[in-house]
């Protein structure tokens, strides 16, 4: 598995990563246990400096004890430089070492896993052609329908005349073909959004509509603290708990959420709470704001929250979640709230669109800050609304666990295998 996911050696055989995707990783090794004897894995190395900030939210990985094998794909890209700058670094600093590392990584694999990406970037591109060259097979994830990405970018003032340009007609396309191109030749293809795979799948068997879920079955709500939960959600002398959890960067738009909750409150007689859990760049800059708007009372943040038991219950008593991107965005916070037993209210972009068919997400128009204020004053003082949710935004939870996607993965990958006729060249783990 090749991607481009920062994380830190602490020992010879122990890493930091991200608390979600160390957790993700173990299970995926314990998932494909049964074929593969070998699970490696190559990540971008972080700076201590970056480590420091975000050591939190991250937790410790075993090659000896997870059986997960860690190698550097290459050294730090500072994400903080314009893609400009952050690609010439790479190009001019980094590129041939890179190429020399995925041909090792790609000759000694049976089975490669990773993403297009776009020329801003590090090239995985060229491990999926480097994999085709090998005769390996190939599945490459797509996190994002990214194709309205760059115009919601440049509406909402996130980036330049110039960025635009570039990367709507030059790089955004030239990731598409390498998209299309990929399944074209049969590559595994794991989409997310109904709508860009009916737009490149196309039926094709090898296209699949990916929900990348982060909880398992033991994260979900029990039946006896959603009942609780219901109840006290529908009385209505009780707070309003609103709730964001995930990174503070500026294109989640945390700061629409405030502004939200703060013309909700206006609007309604009721009490709204919000709770932030979560860090990054943006946490001074909303901080200043809850103390400009008076709201020192209402918002809460609560910093960072290592992925797990501790973070669910802390979610548990929550009623609503929201959700501003200023981009297109699918993040797995959406799935883990429902885990929760808690309804989403969203800007209407295709991914929470797509999860609005579940009834447990509500929809109102990108980038209205006011139009989302309105929905949360109605929905504290029709707290019926969100008890209907509930309990459908668990029965989603029930049916997407991380177990059952993994278990998806797994079966289109052997397919992939048996399919190309790879089982010759496989050394499969004798049963």
């Amino acid at each position: 598995m090749i991607l481009t996911v920062p994380y830190y050696r602490l020992t010879e055989r122990t890493v930091a990563l991200e608390s979600a995707f160390a957790e993700h990783l173990r299970l995926f090794r314990r998932t494909f246990l049964p074929v593969f004897d070998e699970f490696v894995v190559a990540l971008v190395e972080m700076t201590t400096e970056d480590y420091e900030k975000k050591m939190s939210s991250f937790a410790v990985l075993s090659e000896i004890e997870d059986g997960v094998i860690v190698e550097s794909l290459c050294g730090s890209v500072e994400q903080n430089d314009r893609w400009p700058k952050r690609m010439a670094k790479f190009y001019l600093g980094q590129f041939f070492p890179f190429c020399k590392k995925i041909f090792k990584l790609v000759k000694q694999a049976d089975v490669i896993l990773t993403g297009p990406s776009d020329i801003t970037t590090i090239p995985l591109f060229l491990v999926s052609l480097l994999g085709i060259f090998l005769k390996k097979p190939v599945g490459f994830v797509v996190d994002i329908d990214f194709r309205n990405s760059i115009v919601m970018d440049f509406k909402s003032g996130e980036t330049t005349w110039k960025s635009y340009l570039l990367r709507r007609y030059i790089y955004d396309k030239l990731t598409l073909l390498k998209i299309a191109f990929l399944i074209k030749i049969n590559c595994l293809a794991l989409l997310k959004g109904k709508k860009m795979c009916e737009d490149y799948g196309k039926g094709r068997d090898n296209v699949k509509n990916f929900l990348d879920a982060a909880y398992s079955k033991e994260h979900i709500i029990s039946p006896a603290d959603l009942e609780n939960k219901m109840i006290n959600a529908g009385y209505g002398n009780n707070a309003l708990e609103v709730v964001y959890f995930g990174r503070l960067v500026s294109y989640k738009a945390i700061d629409y959420c405030i502004r939200a909750v703060w013309h909700a409150q206006k609007k309604t007689t009721r009490k709204i709470t919000f709770h932030i859990f979560g860090s990054g760049d943006q946490d001074r800059f909303l901080k200043k704001m809850v103390q400009d708007l008076e709201m020192k009372n209402s918002v809460i943040f609560h910093g960072d929250a290592s992925y797990g038991k501790k973070l669910f219950e802390q979610l548990y008593p929550c009623h609503l979640l929201l959700a501003t991107p200023l981009r297109e965005d699918t993040p797995r916070s959406a799935l883990d709230a429902m885990a929760a037993g808690i309804p989403i209210l969203a800007f209407d972009t295709y991914y929470y669109k797509d999860l609005a068919e579940t009834g447990a997400v509500a929809t109102v128009p990108w980038p209205s800050i006011e139009q989302m204020g309105d929905k949360i004053a109605e929905m504290n003082d029709n707290r019926n609304i969100l008890v209907e949710m509930m309990p459908k935004a668990v029965a989603f939870a029930h049916g997407n666990t991380q177990e059952i996607w993994l278990n998806r993965r797994l079966q289109w990958t052997k397919e992939l295998m048996e399919k190309k006729n790879y089982k010759k060249q496989m050394r499969f783990k004798k049963k």
